[in-house]
C-alpha cells in the first residue's frame, strides 16, 4: 500500500504546475502535437497549441525515439530545430564525436546556451534511444534527457547572458533538416559550425513521431527500488519506537 501510494505521488507530483515530475513519458498523457514526417515545418513562434498561446515563450517538452548510427561525419546533423541564429533552438547529433547537443541562441543572438550528452557505444549501436528535451521558461534553459536520465541543462557559452525568454524565432522549423536559412545556436547570428541535415547519421522513429507538450516542462525523477522503500519504512518504524520510549 505504501509503495503504491509513493509511486502515485511521484508520478503525479506537480500535475497542475508547468513543471511536471514524471517517471515515464506516459505520465504526461497525450502530446499536444505529434509530427510524423521529416522536412521543413512552420516556426513555433507566436503559435497557439493545445490552448497555450505564444508557445515559444512558455515551458515546452519535446520527445523523439532516435536510432543513432556510428560513423565519421564531423558535421552537426540537425534532428530538430526551430528559429534562426538570432533566436532559436537546435537538437543535433555529431556522428564523429558521438555527441548529442541542444543549442539555444537567445538575447538577439548574442547569447548561447549548450548542453551536450556523450553517447555510449551501446546507445549508438543498440537501436532506438528515447531523447527528451524540455524548456523551463522561468530559468530560460533547456534540459536534455537520454533514456530518462538527465544530461544537464544548457550552460551559457558567451559573455552575454541568456536574458531573453524565447526558444524559437521567426525562421522556419525543421525535423531531420534545418528548416530555413539558419540553424539556431551559435550565439553570434550565424549557423552552427559545420551544420548539416541529419541525413543517414541517424533516423527518427516516425511512427512514434516528434511529440510536443505545450506549456509543460517535464522532469524525470527516479523511483526508489522496493528494497529501498522497505528499508526506509523500517528506519521510520525504529524511529517511531524510539520516540515512544
Amino acid at each position: 500500500m505504501k509503495i503504491s501510494l509513493l509511486i502515485t505521488a511521484l508520478s503525479t507530483a506537480a500535475v497542475s504546475a508547468a513543471t511536471v515530475s514524471i517517471t515515464t513519458l506516459a505520465d504526461l498523457g497525450a502530446a499536444s502535437e505529434t509530427i510524423n514526417t521529416t522536412g521543413q515545418k512552420p516556426t513555433y513562434q507566436n503559435r497557439t497549441v493545445d490552448g497555450v498561446a505564444a508557445i515559444h515563450t512558455k515551458d515546452a517538452t519535446f520527445a523523439a525515439s532516435i536510432d543513432f548510427n556510428a560513423g565519421n561525419s564531423p558535421n552537426n546533423g540537425v534532428i530538430w530545430e526551430s528559429g534562426g541564429a538570432t533566436i532559436g533552438s537546435t537538437l543535433s547529433y555529431n556522428q564523429a564525436a558521438a555527441t548529442l547537443s541542444v543549442h539555444h541562441s537567445a538575447n538577439s543572438g548574442n547569447a548561447l546556451g549548450v548542453v551536450t550528452h556523450q553517447l555510449t557505444d551501446a546507445q549508438v549501436t543498440g537501436g532506438n534511444v528515447e531523447v527528451v528535451w524540455a524548456y523551463d521558461a522561468s530559468e530560460i534553459e533547456w534540459e536534455l534527457f537520454v533514456n530518462g536520465v538527465s544530461s544537464g541543462v544548457t550552460a551559457d557559452q558567451t559573455a552575454v547572458p541568456t536574458t531573453q525568454n524565447s526558444w524559437s524565432g521567426g525562421n522556419a522549423a525543421g525535423l531531420g533538416i534545418f528548416g530555413g536559412n539558419f540553424a539556431a545556436g551559435n550565439g553570434s547570428n550565424a549557423n552552427l559550425a559545420a551544420i548539416a541535415n541529419m541525413g543517414t547519421t541517424a533516423s527518427i522513429d516516425l511512427g512514434e513521431g516528434l511529440k510536443f507538450w505545450a506549456g509543460t516542462d517535464a522532469q524525470f525523477i527516479a523511483v526508489p527500488e522496493p528494497s529501498s522503500i522497505a528499508l526506509l519504512g523500517l528506519a521510520s518504524l525504529f524511529a517511531m519506537r524510539r520516540q515512544r520510549r
